[in-house]
This record gives structure tokens, C-alpha cells and sequence, in this order.
């Protein structure tokens, strides 16, 4: 599913060395810069960039919600922040520019619901949901994203009574999804260490997220 045109080390010296001394100050992580997380990822320092994604990951989707008092929780708004980072973890994975116009081989579009359930098939944790790529990306993707609602009969619910997913009663639990979103990232991050093809895939999303922080 990922197409790489360039060498993954070519494609982030290129975008880092057109960035201005200031834009090489941008933060990509709470206390992180362009500059130091670049260096991390030429000199091969694995461990410093997993530590580098779980914190960019972590603080931007996990940590509000884990933070906020149970009373004033959202459901609704965890569910969106998780449906966010299952497409920016997949971007990484996968070594995508965006998820807006990807293509397969065969140069057909990759639709949203193919995105999710590959995501949820990578990730023994959401086994339960390994089949419902496609109603979870329409119904509960776009569905809270432009809608700000679930579809098609699909309910949030928090009271811990329920189980992570009913899919006969269309529930899902959405604090119970969190908490397997961060054992997700954890994952990824050991993957990120170990397995070479995940670590390429990595860079070149990198290169990416590089060139966004420079103003054309």
C-alpha cells in the first residue's frame, strides 16, 4: 500500500536542508525540535525517536483525556481524537505523505474503511473489530468527524458496565478504546526499533512531516 519514489534517507536531508534556522526550531513533540529529531533519525538513534513518537502521539491524543476529570470526559470527543491517531499512526506505518489520495498497485483509490481495518487487523487488541473497517470509518469516523454524531444506529458510551464493543447493539466503549490505543502506540514504538522495514516506512513519513514545517 505504500509507494516509496526516493530513498527514504534522500527524501528527509532534502526536506530538512531547505528549512530556515527558525523553522528548524518548530516543535514536533512537547520539548522536541525539527532539529534534534532529525539528528536522532540520521544517527540511527532508534530509541530516542520511539521515545520521540510515543511523546508526539501520547500528549497530542492520550494525555487530555487521561488528564481531564471522569465528570467532564467525552465520549465523543475521545472517539475522535482515537479515530485521528489510527490515521496518523497508519500514515507512519505505512510511510504516507496523507491518507486524502491514496492508491493501491493497481492505481485505485485506498478508501477509508481499508485504512481502519488494516489498522485494526495489525493490532491483536482490536481483534473484535478486524471486520468492521468500512462501518467503522462510516459510521463512526465520518460520522462524529462532519456529523458530530455516530450513524447508523452506532452509540458511545463510558459507564463501564458495557464491554469495548457490542456489535450486535452497535456500542462501543470509548475509554475502553483509548486505553488500546496507547498499547497500539507502545507497539509501534517497539516496532519502530526493531523491525528495519517499519523503521524505513518511518523516514519517509518523516520527510513529510519535515517539509510541512516549511513555509512555501
Amino acid at each position: 500500500m505504500s509507494e516509496v519514489a526516493k530513498k527514504p534517507d534522500v527524501m528527509l536531508k532534502e526536506a530538512y536542508e531547505v528549512l530556515s534556522a527558525e523553522e528548524k526550531l518548530t516543535e514536533l513533540a512537547k520539548g522536541q525540535t525539527v532539529e534534534q529529531v532529525y539528528e536522532f533519525i540520521r544517527d540511527n538513534k532508534r530509541n530516542k525517536v520511539s521515545k520521540f513518537v510515543y511523546n508526539r502521539f501520547y500528549r497530542r491524543y492520550l494525555m487530555p483525556s487521561e488528564w481531564v476529570d471522569t465528570n467532564y470526559n467525552s465520549g465523543f470527543a475521545q472517539m475522535a481524537i482515537c479515530c485521528l491517531m489510527i490515521e496518523a499512526m497508519e500514515s507512519f506505518r505505512n510511510g504516507w505523505e496523507d491518507t486524502n489520495k491514496l492508491k493501491d498497485g493497481d492505481n485505485k483509490k485506498i478508501k477509508g474503511g481499508r485504512i481502519f481495518g488494516d489498522f485494526f487487523k495489525h493490532y491483536g487488541e482490536f481483534a473484535d473489530f478486524k471486520d468492521l473497517g468500512d462501518e467503522f470509518y462510516d459510521s463512526i469516523r465520518c460520522g462524529i468527524l462532519h456529523q458530530a454524531e455516530s450513524r447508523n444506529g452506532w452509540k458511545i458510551v463510558r459507564d463501564k458496565k458495557y464491554p469495548l464493543l457490542d456489535d450486535k447493539k452497535r456500542i462501543i466503549h470509548s475509554t475502553k478504546f483509548r486505553y488500546l490505543m496507547k498499547t497500539s502506540l507502545r507497539k509501534y514504538c517497539k516496532e519502530l526499533e526493531e523491525n528495519d522495514g517499519t523503521w524505513d516506512l518511518f523516514k519517509t513519513k518523516m520527510a513529510y512531516v519535515i517539509a510541512n514545517c516549511h513555509k512555501k
